[in-house]
């Protein structure tokens, strides 16, 4: 039987009420706002198109002081859910599954140097393969819940239907859905390749479901994603030492070979409105990579005291 709708009202009243209520620092009935959102699917879905919601939750947080952010190493007093990004983005919660950060346990942190690649096996089975510059921070508790604070990974998921594993960046969540998948963070700027299942993005009212073969871009935190195609045994090439691309800007190439590489890598003005589709082999010292890169992207890369530029030549990238 259906709901009607005065219960359907009253629903979404409450999922508001429980979403403004879980902003406050000091809110501490975890236990209560779990059992309510377990009653029911309906809970749930009420409770994630409120924090969607601008109209309310403009007007909310314009008006309610910000509590400071705790430092993600410091574990607080209490059990917290992650929230990224601002306090009305979504909790991390999907489906029959659940996964969240146990801010009981030490959240722990793992980075690495530019140029360096690190594997790091989760509890679950699952796997991370972090690529260089690149930070992450999970709790061992919960490892179906991670976020990737900056730089690239190539996550290899044991799939769970009713434990959907989630990855978090720059406030907007990934769900797997038995996955093997890239991504790259860079400030606000969000990329998503799939080699296998599929990966969903951003998940409610608006999500966008990549399967195998298919990437996502998105310029900045406020900017509209941009589906692509992406070649499956491409995704994650650079841990195999190769880079490939499909109309990439030489911006986002630069910052790749940079992140690989160890190096610190800049475009020109000029250079980063150029485009190459391609393989690059990163094989070898760094001067010898960028040298054989050079004539492919159609740029010439210039030494400086700061690190590299990547300068136009006058023939086009191939």
């Amino acid at each position: 039987m259906g709901m009607t709708a005065q219960e359907s009202g009253t629903i979404e009243e409450r999922a508001r009420l429980w979403a403004i209520r879980v902003q406050d620092p000091h809110f501490a009935d975890w236990d209560g706002f779990t059992a309510w959102l377990e009653q029911a699917p309906a809970h749930l879905a009420a409770y994630e198109a409120a924090l969607e919601d601008d109209r309310w939750t403009e007007d909310l947080f314009r008006s309610a002081p910000q509590p400071a952010a705790e430092p993600i190493a410091a574990p607080p007093s209490r059990r917290r859910w992650v929230f990224a990004g601002t306090a009305a983005a979504a909790l991390v919660v999907v489906a029959d599954g659940w996964a969240v950060l146990d801010r009981e346990s030490p959240v722990r942190e793992v980075a690495t140097a530019p140029g360096e690649h690190r594997t790091i096996a989760l509890a679950d089975g699952s796997r991370m393969i972090l690529n260089g510059a690149t930070r992450v921070a999970f709790s061992e508790s919960t490892p179906r819940a991670v976020e990737l604070v900056s730089g690239e990974a190539l996550f290899e998921i044991r799939h769970d239907a009713r434990n959907p594993f989630v990855v978090t960046v720059a406030g907007t969540r990934l769900v797997d859905a038995g996955t093997v998948f890239n991504v790259v963070r860079d400030g606000g700027a969000l990329d998503v390749a799939v080699a296998q299942g599929a990966v969903i993005y951003a998940p409610g009212k608006a999500q966008i479901r990549l399967d195998a073969g298919a990437g996502l871009s998105r310029a900045s935190d406020g900017a509209r994603p941009v589906v692509r195609k992406a070649s499956p045994d491409g995704v994650g090439g650079w841990q195999m030492g190769q880079l490939q691309y499909d109309d990439a800007t030489l911006a986002q190439v630069g910052r790749d070979l940079g992140r690989n590489l160890g190096l610190a890598i800049q475009g020109s003005d000029a250079a980063d409105r150029l485009h190459f589709t391609g393989t690059l082999v990163l094989t070898g010292p760094p001067e010898q990579v960028l040298a054989r890169a050079g004539p492919l992207l159609g740029v010439r890369f210039v030494r400086g005291k700061d690190g590299w530029t990547m300068a136009p030549t006058d023939a086009a990238p191939h």
